[in-house]
């Protein structure tokens, strides 16, 4: 697979060791801070995301963070609410931890974006298998793990602050950090962090998408105390957003719908506003963590973790009157979660880990929307248990682990219809929902090889499982951000993958190499299918999608690499494949990423000394999405499409500070395009060119 894939690519695997991004991945996952292990297994199939890359992405969403991971893509829907995309998986199969807390939110949503505020990461760790043993359920494509700065232990102040705009939107952010500590108290430390962020109606290459602004203010806290033998951290942390919803995805008639679809773009005409108005998104995120580290002795370890989140997601549609200040969707969850871990050490470096994790969530329909409900209200509670062993002999680790997971699953709602004919009108209620358990066995295995001549080889399988989520099983309706009616099964049942990955890295002084395959089964795979029909609503004509299920194979390849042509000139390239089928009748499977590429060539204005002068430029090539069932969709995917881009960077030491800016200029030829992975490519293109400058100041 890999040798087809660089035939198809046609150019040759070199890379520079400064600019891959994989060039950290399973470094430094067993580097130990007082007992306290690594978040990232040293036998996964892994990237880590410095803080110096994440300064080149600073003022986007989550999914830009990742845009250069290979193996890793964008589900959007628009210009502004995008998720990441593992392998062709998304949503609730993608664990995400914030600050070692799985996100709890209504995810469930392919256009409900993650709420996590990248500002606050100094590294992101992307795990690319089937991680279950230690997280739990829903980690059937990778976990993504945003990991804030350590706080610090002594006294000494410091902090960063960022400044962030965009010439596509109008759009700004800012973003200030500060830490520190006590003199009368050694070990304590503190760390509060607040952001903004703000942009008006995006443009393509020609044209403005109506209602595409957002608003966004958070906001974090955080506060540790160490001692000889214990730590312990509190943290606190609230994301609030205000996205619009593209004004072209809600149309009023059938005709329209069908019209707008074949036209491919807007009727309308927009120009640039700030303003955001219904349709939109209004979305408050807070979490709570409590956490304490103890060491029994030096080569016994226990963690204790509970954290609490409230998700409140209100959703606004067209409405007669004042009742369009009035949500249409008013949902809030609530979760607490308990994770405990015991961490073992031997003599010979061998490792053992025993752990449970529980989970208590409530949802509930918030009432006075005047509407229908999407999803049940519902109480889930899960508990778990692992083990998990690691053995080092020599130059080969081996890790294993076992895990049993038990869900209970408990849902009601009502649905009401209004019956007009006859002497008088009658109020038809309509209850729905009801009790289901899951439970599963899951396990995995890794391999870690150190080879000579700076290479490695790492192999792993895994079995994962989750169960189906509210809106799989019960939504009949209209889902007002994705401007689609959808129809559930509350038959569905859980789906179980089998994930194996494979990657061998090399490392030289001119050239590094990344490369690994990978192949995954899954039982019971839930998907959206689109219906080839319309429902017609007091809200408009939209497209309807049903869940479906059936038994499905994945596979695919990632690859990166960098070679230096010159002590200033350095390449890089990534690449991924990912196929999927659906096995029960042998067809292709919706929304799965075609062939990309991306290539770059940084020219370094002062490499022997370090510094960060450098030019930058840069190609991605996606290929239109060519294995589809025709007329299976309500548009063909659209064609492929070539992307440059420029960029430049450079930093200034100003005694102990550090300024440093860069400069970038995306889609440099304002192409027109779409892309197949966002869900409004029926209505609106993508965005044209955008220019953004970011400066960051860097203090102690």
């Amino acid at each position: 697979m890999l040798k087809g894939l660089l035939t198809v690519i046609g150019f040759p695997l070199a890379i520079c060791p400064g600019l891959s991004l994989a060039q950290d991945t399973l470094r430094l996952q067993e580097v130990q801070v007082h007992g306290q292990h690594s978040p990232v297994k040293r036998n996964s199939i892994s990237t880590t995301i410095s803080a110096k890359q994440l300064l080149t992405t600073k003022g986007g969403n989550l999914a830009d963070a990742l845009v250069d991971v290979p193996g890793v893509s964008t589900l959007k829907s628009g210009g502004t609410i995008a998720k990441p995309v593992i392998h062709g998986l998304h949503s609730n199969r993608i664990l995400l931890l914030n600050n070692e807390v799985r996100l709890e939110g209504q995810q469930w949503g392919a256009e409900h974006a993650p709420e996590i505020d990248p500002f606050i990461a100094e590294r992101i760790h992307v795990v690319k298998g089937a991680e279950t043993i230690r997280y739990g359920a829903e980690a059937l494509g990778g976990v993504i793990m945003v990991e804030p700065p350590a706080l610090p232990k002594t006294a000494d102040f410091g902090g960063m602050f960022n400044l962030v705009g965009a010439s596509n939107g109008r759009a700004g952010a800012t973003s200030l950090m500060l830490n520190g500590g006590l003199k009368a108290l050694p070990g304590f430390g503190w760390r509060i962090q607040q952001s903004l962020r703000k942009a008006g109606n995006i443009k393509t290459a020609d044209y403005y998408l109506g209602n595409t602004g957002l608003r966004e203010n958070n906001f974090s806290v955080a506060l540790g105390y160490t001692r000889k033998k214990s730590q312990y951290e509190a943290f606190y942390s609230k994301f609030n957003t205000d996205l619009g919803v593209l004004y072209s995805a809600h149309v009023g008639s059938m005709e329209d719908i069908e019209a707008r679809i074949a036209l491919g773009r807007p009727t309308e005409q927009y120009a640039f506003d700030y303003g955001i108005s219904a349709p939109k998104q209004r979305v408050n995120h807070q979490l709570l963590k409590l956490k304490v580290h103890y060491d029994f002795s030096e080569n016994q370890q226990l963690d204790l973790v509970y954290a609490f989140q409230n998700n409140h997601r209100r959703e606004y549609d067209f409405r007669r009157g004042d009742r369009e200040a009035i949500p249409i969707t008013d949902l809030v969850l609530r979760t607490h979660t308990v994770d405990g871990q015991l961490t073992s050490y031997t003599k010979n470096g061998h490792k053992r880990n025993y752990g449970f994790n529980a989970v208590v969530q409530v949802n509930n329909n918030i009432p006075g929307t005047l509407a229908n409900t999407f999803i049940p209200n519902f109480d889930t509670y899960t508990t778990g248990a692992f083990v998990m062993q690691r053995w080092i002999t020599g130059d080969f680790e081996l890790e294993a682990g076992l895990r049993y997971d038990y869900k209970y699953f408990d849902a009601a709602g009502f649905r009401y219809s209004y019956n007009i004919e006859g002497p008088e009108e009658t109020i038809n209620e309509q209850y729905y929902g009801g009790e289901n358990s899951f439970h599963n066995v899951t396990g995995s295995a890794g391999m870690r090889w150190n080879l000579r001549n700076n290479s490695q080889l790492i192999s792993n399988i895994g079995l994962a499982w989750r169960a189906p989520t509210a809106n799989e099983l019960f939504s009949n309706g209209l889902h007002h951000g994705a401007g689609l009616y959808e129809v559930g099964d509350p038959e569905l049942k859980s789906e179980q993958g089998y994930k194996w990955t494979t990657s061998f890295e090399h490392r030289e002084d001119l050239y590094t190499i990344d490369a690994a395959v990978y192949t995954q089964y899954i039982n019971n795979y839930i998907y959206s299918k689109p219906g080839l029909q319309y429902r017609q609503t007091i809200s408009g004509t939209f497209p309807v999608f049903s869940y479906e299920q059936a038994n499905a194979f994945f596979y695919g390849a990632d690859i990166a690499g960098t070679y230096q042509l010159l002590p200033s000139l350095s390449y890089r390239l990534t690449a991924s494949v990912v196929r999927a089928r659906n096995l029960d009748d042998q067809t292709h499977l919706p929304y799965i990423p075609s062939n990309r590429m991306g290539q770059q060539l940084t020219w370094n204005f002062n490499p022997q000394n370090n510094k960060d002068h450098y030019l930058q430029f840069g190609h991605q090539q996606v290929a239109r999405q060519s294995r589809y069932e025709q007329g299976s969709d309500y548009a063909a995917p659209p064609n492929g499409y070539t992307l440059f881009s420029l960029a430049a960077g450079s930093s200034i030491n100003l005694g102990k500070q550090v300024l440093r800016m860069h400069l970038q200029a995306d889609n440099l030829f304002n192409n027109s395009y779409k892309d197949y992975m966002n869900r409004y490519r029926y209505y609106a293109h993508e965005m044209g060119r955008n220019i953004t400058i970011r400066l960051a100041y860097q203090f102690n």
